[in-house]
């Protein structure tokens, strides 16, 4: 019985050890719409987004998701909400997610050709 005790135990710092180990992304993501952050774009986010424009103090607050077009917070931000509520053209994609890739992970590019400097451009023939 104390053996397989030990064992658990061992079993645990070793999945503990392997958690740690493994690489967190730093991506982050949030829901384009939902300014009030409850994971749902309803008439309460674009009621924030007003109440943020006049100062008044609000709970939880999230400006990149609040600002749907992205030209900075302002009415027309609450404004193209209740448009998607209403379910008129959804130009700016509210209710969808959107991912900020890690910065510090590399994008992958595609190879440019290399081209020799001294090389004569091409003409076509007549």
């Amino acid at each position: 019985m104390k053996r397989l005790g030990l064992i658990g135990l061992a079993l645990i710092c070793l999945l503990a050890t392997i958690g740690m180990a493994l690489p967190v992304s730093a991506a982050s993501s949030y829901l384009r719409g939902d300014a009030d952050g409850d994971g749902v774009v309803t008439i309460r986010d674009a009621t924030t987004i007003q109440r943020r424009l006049v100062e008044i103090p609000t709970p939880s607050f999230d400006e990149r998701a609040a600002d749907v077009d992205g030209d900075g917070l302002n009415i027309t931000d609450a404004t193209s909400i209740q448009r998607y509520l209403a379910q008129f053209e959804n130009i700016y994609h509210i209710d969808e997610t959107v991912t900020i890739p890690d910065p510090t992970t590399p994008q992958p590019t595609t190879p440019q050709p290399t081209r020799d400097p001294y090389e004569l451009p091409v003409v076509p023939k007549k």
